[in-house]
């Protein structure tokens, strides 16, 4: 028996990277038990400038079934180790937040605790040379982690990506909708609410059609 509160339709207000974002995510979740549409416009159209991001969308891109080198090809996108700040504590200095860990793991006191002790003593270097994404971005060199080596500092790079935003927005489309998703062109001019409880039951578009969700 269907439960009487159960939602059926979901209605997504905009594409971009976020909109097709969220409809690639509830379609893989939700496995076709629900109606989901993205109302967008090509009037307002995607802001197309470069995204930069961290490395937790290589979780996202795996959860909706991307794989990373077609994703790659279709937002030519590139590897991103870490992000650089110039000028971040003063003039002339810079700082680069490498993604990943500092050193490896010593018996029962963690890393930065023996790292700050030698440092102190003269005999350590710079923090950053504990990092291996921070020096492999300083001589330009990448690799993927090395999952065949536990324990080396090789199976713990960790990356994320810098690619078009714009294409990025089309490619989650084509995958979104051969998942099911329904995309419905219009500029929205109406969002009617339920007298009962004040949410919204619908959005209605500048041609007249009632998209209810």
């Amino acid at each position: 028996m269907e439960m009487p509160n159960r939602i059926l339709d979901v209605v997504i207000v905009g594409g971009g990277t976020a909109g097709w974002m969220t409809a690639a995510a509830l379609a893989k979740v939700l496995r076709g038990k629900c109606r989901i549409t993205v109302v967008e416009s090509d009037e307002i159209g995607i802001v197309g400038v470069g995204e930069a991001t961290i490395p937790m969308i290589q979780l996202f891109n795996r959860l909706v079934g991307l794989d990373e080198n077609e994703f790659l090809r279709e937002t030519q996108g590139t590897f991103k180790l870490g992000i650089e700040f110039v000028n971040w504590g003063k003039l002339g200095d810079c700082y680069m937040h490498g993604f990943g860990r500092f050193g490896q793991d010593l018996w029962t006191v963690s890393f930065e605790h023996y790292w700050r002790k030698m440092y102190q003593l003269g005999k350590a270097g710079d923090l950053e040379e504990y990092s291996i994404n921070r020096m492999a971005a300083k001589q330009n060199k990448f690799m993927r982690a090395a999952t065949d080596m536990p324990g080396s500092p090789l199976g713990e790079i960790t990356h994320a990506f810098h690619f078009d935003a714009s294409l990025y927005a089309k490619y989650l489309r084509r995958h979104s909708e051969a998942a099911g998703v329904q995309r419905i062109e219009g500029l929205i001019v109406d969002v009617p609410v339920r007298e009962s409880d004040g949410h919204i039951e619908a959005v209605v578009l500048q041609s007249g059609t009632r998209v209810p969700g």
